[in-house]
Formats: C-alpha cells, sequence, structure tokens
C-alpha cells in the first residue's frame, strides 16, 4: 500500500509542464526588450515564445481570436479590447510615445495646412487615428478635407514611392528610413505627451493559471533594458537586425520614447492617480471619436504590479 501511495504521489507531481506563454508583438523599439532578452538568453523558451506580427492590427487579431496569452500592444488598442468583451490585466507600461509616432511628409510639404487635399496614409488603429486628428485640429483641419487612407505600417515604406502619397503617419523604425528618403516630420506624438503609451496585456485567466511565466517574462524585459543601458554597443547591433536599420541610428530610434523602469512601473501599476487619469482622458477622447464602441472599466483592478520582479 505505501509503494501504490508513493507512485501515485510521484505520479502527480510528474504532470505535463504549461505550454510556453504566447506573447505577441509588432516591431516597435518598445518592444525589443523582449526580443533582445531571447538573443542573450534571458528567457527561457520553453516558458515564454515570442511571436512577432507584421502590424498591429494582426497582434489584435489572434489576441481576440484566443492564438495569444500576451500582447505588447498601445493603450488604445487595450481599451478596444475591452471594449471588445476582453478580459484583460495589464501588467507592464512598456513605454510613453515622446516623438516616436509622427506624420511624415515629402520634401514639398512645408506646412500642415498644404495637406489640404493631400492624399495621407495611416493605418487603421486608434493611434494612428488620434495622431492624425491632433495633427489637423492645429490647424483646423479636418478629415474631410485630406485623403485618408488605410494602410498596414509593414507597407508604409513601399508606399511612400507613390506620387499621390504626400503624408504617413507612421512609427519608428519606418519614421526613420522614411527620413532617409527625404521624409520630414510636421508633427508627433511630442506635441500630445503621455497620450501614446504602450502596455503588456494578459489574459485574466492566464494571470490567474499561470503567474510564474508571467513573472519569468517580466525579469526577462527589465533585464535586458538594464544590458541595453551597460553594453549599448552589443545591443545596439542585436536590435539593428531586427528593426532593419544601421546600428549607428538604432538610438536615434529609442530618442522619441520613454521607457519606464522597474520603481517607475511599481509606482505606476500599483496605485497611480497619475496613470488613472492618463487612461481615464485617452477613453474620453477615444469616446468623444467614436474609436471606442463603448465605455470600459478603468479603475485600477485594470492593472496588476504582482507580477513585477521585487528586484533584478
Amino acid at each position: 500500500m505505501l509503494v501504490v501511495l508513493l507512485c501515485l504521489f510521484i505520479l502527480q507531481g510528474c504532470g505535463a509542464p504549461p505550454p510556453p506563454l504566447k506573447v505577441g508583438s509588432n516591431v516597435w523599439p518598445g518592444y525589443e526588450s523582449l526580443y533582445l532578452a531571447r538573443s542573450k538568453g534571458f528567457l527561457d523558451d520553453r516558458q515564454i515564445a515570442l511571436i512577432e506580427k507584421s502590424n498591429a492590427t494582426q497582434v489584435l487579431r489572434d489576441f481576440k481570436a484566443g492564438l495569444l496569452d500576451a500582447a505588447a500592444v498601445t493603450m488604445d488598442e487595450a481599451l478596444t479590447l475591452l471594449a471588445n468583451g476582453q478580459d484583460i490585466k495589464i501588467v507592464a507600461i512598456m513605454d510613453y510615445s515622446y516623438g516616436a509616432d509622427a506624420l511624415m511628409v515629402k520634401p514639398e510639404i512645408a506646412r500642415l495646412e498644404d495637406l489640404k487635399g493631400k492624399t495621407i496614409l495611416v493605418e487603421k488603429t486608434a493611434v494612428g487615428a488620434i495622431l492624425l486628428q491632433s495633427a489637423l485640429d492645429t490647424v483646423d483641419l479636418n478629415a474631410h478635407q485630406v485623403i485618408v487612407q488605410s494602410l498596414p505600417v509593414n507597407q508604409h515604406l513601399s508606399a511612400w514611392l507613390a506620387d499621390d502619397v504626400s503624408a504617413i503617419v507612421t512609427f519608428e523604425p519606418v519614421k526613420t528610413l522614411l527620413a532617409l528618403k527625404g521624409g520630414h516630420v510636421l508633427f508627433d506624438s511630442s506635441k500630445i505627451p503621455r497620450r501614446i503609451m504602450d502596455v503588456l496585456v494578459v489574459r485574466s485567466d492566464i494571470t490567474e493559471q499561470r503567474p510564474d511565466q508571467i513573472k519569468e517574462l517580466l525579469k526577462a524585459h527589465f533585464k535586458a533594458l538594464a544590458f541595453m543601458a551597460e553594453e549599448r554597443t552589443e545591443s545596439a547591433l542585436i536590435l539593428s537586425q531586427r528593426l532593419n536599420i544601421q546600428p549607428d541610428t538604432v538610438w536615434e530610434s529609442f530618442s522619441g520614447l520613454h521607457i519606464p523602469n522597474l520603481k517607475e512601473n511599481q509606482r505606476l501599476l500599483s496605485s497611480s492617480e497619475e496613470l488613472q487619469i492618463q487612461v481615464a482622458q485617452l477613453k474620453r477622447l477615444m469616446l468623444n471619436r467614436n474609436l471606442l464602441s463603448r465605455d470600459v472599466n478603468t479603475n485600477m483592478s485594470l492593472f496588476s504590479a504582482d507580477f513585477l520582479p521585487k528586484g533584478l
């Protein structure tokens, strides 16, 4: 009997390990810490599977379809997921855009007023709509006075060569690549500070079932940020390959970002009135511009600091 009980105990302790946590993202400097962590071996591939998509639309589609457990998205995209009935927790603030999102124009366009009647390309996301509308508002133009066409970010570079395209609402690293082809910035996210932020969302059931994997992911993220600060040359070489830009321009693509460290994340996600105000303002803007299908709850229960590392 003792032998039988011992065998049962051993079998119970030898259950199949959980599958890797599937984390989706598109290419964006604020998410690159995750991929650098994988490159440097800070992430255990048996625990975390990073899944790169060509654009944010694909990330949201796969998250809503249940193909992803977690995703790096903009805050407005997180609110859109909530409005679509997704039960999520925000477990990290990845970055704030302070110029990395921009309205890029052809050399012959000197002023925002010159965009009247011109074609502007923008990805079909709330961030693109918010940035474009904020730019037009500064010169009293409205969306009916320009020709707005939707195009995913992975096609922005090739579309830039079209004669009928005068401007593109885009973001890094495409912003840097368009600048090399003569594009210049007429408006960027530094003009609307703290309105565009990126977050890491996780399905609420996953936060309950697989907390250790989320902790593993976030520990690797902050370890990679520390490595990026200390080993800038090696980091630039690694990051340049995924961002598809030259190593000597990597840190320029990060210059329009503020990436909160562990201490700032702990403060923001614990009980920050500052964060709640920012998110509430974004929600009101989205509701007023019909970018959100319904009101959603954005109190502190949406956020969790429970998975942040205590230290590195």
